[in-house]
């Protein structure tokens, strides 16, 4: 079995590389393993060029992106359709919303060499979108431009993930947000003024906020949250709410208090096309752009994760804590 390590320097507030490649290394020994090949990142794209590269050959490997989400997802579309390859996860970044979705145990673990090199293949889906491939949410609107603002931010002393999100969107609150859309979700359109919304692989994006507190990754299906617009006196509120997952009732139902404003359904496939002009931020696992048309739909069994015991053994892990009945379906305002 072949191991590659990517490391991107740049994520994070630190290179972390002079941690990471003694652990590496030293957790390999104790197993018994061959040495992993270690790569550090030189430039944006540098991580797919490789893991395309890597994959496409017949042989077993594994790919591991130790940086935030940015690196995760550029593994993820190296590797995506080669059945060969698996993916881990070594959280460095800012964000590390994909190993949230495993809960505080997973996250620690997600962090243990000996844990990584000792993981477990698993089959998630992943989201097929107009802006690439992604393994937990895509997204537009105001939570989009959040994320799209939040590298400035980050750059502040002791600024983490979190925090850079909150200033992020205090800015946004202060600009025009809103866009007439039309959404078509599995074939049926609906036409509104809309906020943002969240087309959810896994529970949390947005350094911990969880937009799809029921989501699975393996269930062949989107978990959708659309959001109308929100008086701004009551945004705080909201989002507060929402980032704890409080929305969401444990049977599919929208929390009574978000009703006037938050519709819900589970699909296949969701496009949004934008009707009043202006464009709006789209994002996929936190990579951002303008569009005018985005579509979304879900891409069953893609790619092979590696997940370490504890993280699969954590509530929350793939199959979700509360996995809802198929389809939900609220009906969208």
């Amino acid at each position: 079995m072949r191991r590659v390590f990517f490391i991107n320097p740049v994520a994070g507030k630190k290179d972390a590389s002079d941690r990471l490649i003694p652990q590496i290394r030293q957790a390999a020994s104790e197993l018994g393993l061959p040495e992993p090949e270690i790569v550090i990142t030189q430039h944006a794209g540098h991580a797919r060029e490789m893991a395309e590269q890597l994959a496409s050959s017949s042989e077993p490997i594994e790919l591991y992106a130790c940086g935030g989400d940015g690196t995760l997802n550029e593994l993820v579309q190296g590797a995506a359709g080669h059945p060969n390859a698996a993916v881990g996860c070594v959280p460095c970044g800012s964000g590390n919303d994909y190993v949230r979705n495993f809960g505080k145990a997973g996250c620690q673990a997600f962090l243990d060499m000996t844990e990584q090199l000792k993981a477990a293949p698993a089959c998630v889906d992943l989201l097929d979108t107009s802006l690439g491939l992604g393994i937990d949410i895509c997204a537009a609107g105001l939570d989009a431009q959040v994320a799209y603002g939040i590298p400035k931010f980050r750059r502040l002393p002791g600024c983490g993930g979190t925090m850079a999100y909150t200033l992020s969107i205090l800015e946004a609150l202060f600009s025009k947000f809103g866009h007439r859309l039309r959404v078509t979700v599995d074939g049926e359109s609906h036409i509104g003024t809309y906020m943002m919304t969240a087309i959810c692989n896994g529970r949390l994006y947005g350094g911990g906020y969880m937009a799809a507190p029921y989501a699975a990754m393996d269930d062949g299906l989107l978990d959708m949250v659309l959001v109308k617009p929100i008086p701004r006196i009551k945004i705080a509120g909201f989002l507060a709410k929402y980032r704890a997952g409080e929305h969401m009732l444990q049977d599919g139902v929208v929390s009574e208090s978000f009703r006037p404003y938050l519709s819900f359904c589970r699909a296949k496939s969701v496009e949004i096309e934008v009707l009043d002009g202006r464009p709006i931020i789209a994002t996929v696992d936190g990579e951002c752009q303008p569009v005018m048309n985005l579509s979304v739909k879900t891409k069953p069994a893609a790619l092979t994760v590696l997940l370490p015991k504890s993280a699969i053994n954590s509530a929350g892990a793939i199959t979700g804590a509360y996995p809802l009945p198929e389809p939900v379906r609220t009906g969208l305002q």
